[in-house]
């Protein structure tokens, strides 16, 4: 292994450092990958991305820990995790060949995102935009508590006079809003200067929109809670200016078309069920999953949540065994208690699902099942079926497939 210091600072140099408390976070942003070490670690790698050699650097190293250190056994260590370039810092590795696979998924950068000035995006989380935001909340809270006619029902969803019709039409509206909250994450990760991924993920038995903000580990954690709460910031503001536009309306000092107004009491459903979801459901790494594990200090905590209860349920394969020996000691510990969550949490969501869900989607599936029994090109009724059907598929058969794909990733070690 070399150690002339220029290749070491070369290798180092797309690492980035950063502190939480007595931890510090050494990762790769290009790569999406991340590793938590103890200071001297943090000391060694800054060293080496100075110019210093590995004797020099070791130095360092030693002097923070206070006892000896290895350097080259952490060189090697960071480079089998994928954090350096295995070229740079091997010197039997072949110039002109490829370097070996890395652990992690490289990530692409969204160019319409990234092409908005971090200075911008700021002015939407400042502290006048919070004061904002928290007014919202506030104004949403109070008008649901006073006013019970603004309060949403189930029965807003047929919003038209035709079942299918109103849930093919809040499909769109529901999803514009969701797509709106998830930007609202990615814009204020823009404005920390954080690039983060947008697809499409599950909960449960459910798919939603996802935000990756991953990377936000390279930031102190007292700056994280803010993109961590975005979504749920434009959520409030939303429903607020919904709600009060339905008061005007209700109280006449505005004119709406009726139709306009059921619209907006769908609305009012879908965004107070958007907010209940990211309290409720914090057991399945809801906004508020994230604001509780960045309390209290986790780095992983669903995942060593999800091994620690498949061990006291079943059994830990090997590979399990030590990635969970290989977590953070904090992470364990609040796993022990965060599982019991996890588990009333599961149970919580399979009674609703079976209790409402199923027999919502049943009594759908037989309807318009008799629709589709007798296909006709030219018959309203079969196409509006065939729509919902459709729309059944791919909310409840997506979920499996993202899991199927997800394992599969963490198998190859691509995914954490």
């Amino acid at each position: 292994m070399t150690t002339v210091g220029a290749d070491l600072a070369a290798a180092t140099a797309p690492l980035v450092v950063a502190r939480d408390g007595a931890e510090c976070v050494l990762g790769r942003p290009d790569l999406g990958l991340f590793v938590t070490v103890p200071e001297p670690g943090a000391v060694f790698v800054e060293a080496l991305q100075s110019g210093a050699s590995l004797a020099e650097a070791t130095d360092a190293a030693t002097a923070a820990a206070g006892e000896p250190v290895d350097g080259a056994d952490f060189v090697a260590t960071l480079t089998a995790a994928g954090l350096l370039d295995p070229v740079a810092t091997q010197p039997d590795a072949d110039p002109d060949g490829e370097a070996s696979p890395i652990r992690g998924r490289r990530q692409r950068p969204i160019r319409w995102i990234e092409g908005v000035d971090p200075a911008v995006a700021r002015r939407f989380f400042g502290r006048p935009a919070w004061i904002g935001y928290g007014s919202a909340a506030a104004i949403a809270v109070v008008l649901l508590v006073a006013r019970p006619e603004l309060r949403p029902s189930f029965e807003s969803v047929w919003f038209l006079s035709d079942p299918l019709l109103s849930l093919l039409a809040l499909l769109p509206l529901s999803l514009l809003f969701n797509a709106l909250h998830e930007m609202w994450h990615w814009l204020a990760g823009r404005a920390l200067g954080i690039p983060a991924i947008f697809r499409f993920s599950y909960r449960g038995v459910y798919v939603v929109f996802e935000t990756d903000l991953s990377q936000i580990v390279t930031v102190p954690r007292r700056r994280r809670y803010g993109p961590f709460l975005a979504g749920m910031a434009v959520d409030s503001t939303v429903l607020a200016v919904v709600l009060l536009v339905r008061l005007a309306y209700l109280r006449q000092l505005v004119e709406l078309p009726p139709l306009l107004d059921r619209v907006l009491a769908a609305l009012v459903l879908n965004q107070v069920i958007s907010l209940v979801w990211q309290f409720g459901a914090v057991f399945l790494r809801s906004d508020m999953y994230a604001v509780l594990a960045n309390a209290l200090r986790c780095t992983n905590l669903y995942r060593v949540t999800w091994l620690t209860t498949k061990n006291r349920l079943w059994r830990l394969s090997d590979d399990d065994r030590a990635e969970l020996a290989a977590a953070s000691s904090r992470d364990r510990t609040v796993a022990r208690w965060f599982g019991v969550v996890y588990l009333v949490g599961i149970g919580a969501m399979c009674w609703l699902f079976l209790t409402f869900n199923l027999p919502i989607v049943l009594s759908m599936l037989v309807y318009v099942g008799g629709n589709l029994v007798v296909p006709s090109a030219h018959s309203v009724p079969f196409w509006e079926s065939a729509a919902v059907s459709l729309y059944f598929l791919v909310v409840y058969g997506t979920p499996g497939l993202l899991a199927l794909r997800e394992r599969r990733l963490r198998r190859k070690g691509l995914l954490l």
